[in-house]
């Protein structure tokens, strides 16, 4: 995918201004697949001064918690910069299919990024800005992609590490249990295969993401929508 032409370069990375977060943000959403619930998360955010802390749990539903009854704890913990969030842990634990498990370690100083999984530790070179799936989610408060037509950063999951390019349009609604909420719709460009990925922004509630959809290669599409939430600015 190319990027846009010079008068937007800077549009393809965070900029240096930051926006204050709250002291705390609780949020809740349901997994849907094909239009079935099959799990709820529980997100929580603390703030302490230029410090973070997200924790994410996941626990399955109806059919699904009968016969996959496990719970997923993901956690990002670090430092809050001028350009926004600077994870510094990263940790994806599943109760069962603890092969599954991963986590990452952010060195800022040496630009090092250590990843840790069933395969092994692996160090690779740690880009500027770089978030972990949480962290990502929260990034977008702090740092709103306000006129801009793209934007582009590295991320990762404790697995690998990937760079996301994704398009943006501002003028979207998305219809969720918590309501109608105007909206930046995020997307990727199309692929080779079906896969891609879209992030609906709240704007009017300190744009966090109210709405996430990833379509697998096969067309499968997984759906996260915002039911609950609290934050304390």
């Amino acid at each position: 995918m190319r990027a846009l032409f010079a008068l937007f370069l800077a549009s393809l990375a965070f900029s240096l201004s930051a926006e204050p977060l709250p002291l705390r943000i609780e949020a809740s959403y349901d997994i849907l697949k094909q239009d079935i619930k099959l799990a709820e998360v529980s997100e929580l955010f603390e703030r302490n001064e230029d410090r973070y802390r997200i924790v994410s749990v996941t626990k399955p539903v109806g059919l699904l918690a009968l016969f996959q009854p496990e719970t997923i704890v993901i956690t990002s913990e670090g430092e809050i910069g001028e350009t926004g969030l600077l994870p510094q842990h990263f940790t994806h634990r599943r109760t069962r299919n603890t092969e599954k498990n991963s986590s990452a370690d952010f060195d800022w100083s040496r630009n090092e990024l250590a990843l840790g999984s069933h395969d092994g530790l692996k160090l690779l070179t740690l880009p500027p800005h770089t978030q972990d799936r949480l962290s990502m989610m929260y990034q977008f408060v702090m740092q709103p992609p306000r006129s801009r037509l793209e934007i582009q950063f590295s991320m990762t999951n404790g697995h690998k590490l990937e760079e996301y390019r994704y398009q943006l349009n501002p003028a979207q609604t998305a219809s969720v249990p918590f309501g109608n909420l105007r909206s930046y719709y995020l997307y990727t460009q199309p692929q080779k295969t079906k896969w891609k990925s879209e992030i609906w922004l709240a704007v009017d509630h300190g744009f966090i993401p109210c709405k996430v959809v990833v379509t697998e290669d096969d067309g499968a599409q997984l759906v996260q929508v915002l039911r609950t939430l609290n934050m304390v600015p």
